[in-house]
């Protein structure tokens, strides 16, 4: 795929601008990175903390030949290439909290948003926006608990070196996703976190048991602490002993 990478000082969010370019049909490949963002956005509708010059905030336009039941495994593919990107720069011991955050030492280092636009039953094109936490002062200092930077962990990659190698990951990723997707869900299990780990489900009905499986569609699996097997499609995931949840 060839990348066209926008690079701004200051936007109210990457991902609003990569919506809005494809609303007016720009290609596949087209990204825009931004120093700063005014309003950027996480998952449940969370606020995205991006400071100046803190953090890698970008956002990418894909056009992928995958059904609509399958663009929920976009994220992992984001996901799997943020993470071989950052080992490539230093830090191996990076891992995929399941559904869409990046962890390291037990804290929050990068998180993943993307979203849809379909058209008379079938896939658009999708925006896959993410924040990598780079270097001091990239979160607020009441997170300090629960995220951290790679500055913290020793690495202080170059952003736009980082940026490159995570679109090359992402390239290869997206293409496995066309082929059938078995091996972004097998890059994925390799590196979750979540597995084997007791989790809470938040955001309507609670649920709580031990993560087992993801299954073919990206949803995690739970067996309840009556033995049941119960699948998680979304919601707010805590998972024991990350990012706080003692």
């Amino acid at each position: 795929m060839t990348w066209d990478v926008h690079f701004v000082k200051v936007t109210g969010s990457t991902n609003t601008d990569v919506l809005q370019a494809g609303l007016q049909g720009a290609p596949e490949g087209f990204a825009v990175v931004a120093e700063e963002q005014k309003a950027g956005r996480g998952r449940m509708n969370r606020s995205w903390f991006s400071p100046p010059g803190a953090g890698l905030y970008a956002s990418v336009l894909v056009r992928p030949r995958i059904s609509i039941g399958e663009a929920g495994l976009l994220s992992f593919c984001a996901a799997n290439a943020m993470r071989a990107a950052i080992a490539e720069a230093g830090l191996e011991a990076v891992r995929i909290k399941w559904p869409n955050d990046l962890v390291a030492g037990g804290k929050k280092i990068c998180g993943i948003l993307s979203s849809c636009r379909t058209q008379e039953g079938r896939l658009d094109f999708a925006v896959i926006g993410l924040g990598v936490n780079l270097g001091p002062g990239s979160y607020p200092e009441e997170l300090k608990d629960r995220a951290g930077c790679l500055a913290e962990m020793g690495v202080t990659p170059d952003r736009e070196d980082l940026l490159y190698q995570y679109l090359r990951h992402l390239d290869r990723q997206l293409r496995d996703l066309e082929a059938g997707g078995a091996e972004v869900l097998a890059e994925l299990k390799d590196h979750c976190v979540t597995l084997g780990r007791e989790v809470l489900v938040s955001g309507g009905t609670e649920l709580r048991g031990t993560a087992v499986d993801i299954g073919k569609s990206g949803e995690l699996i739970l067996r309840t602490e009556d033995g049941k097997r119960m699948p998680v499609l979304a919601g707010d995931v805590s998972v024991r002993g990350i990012m706080g949840y003692a």
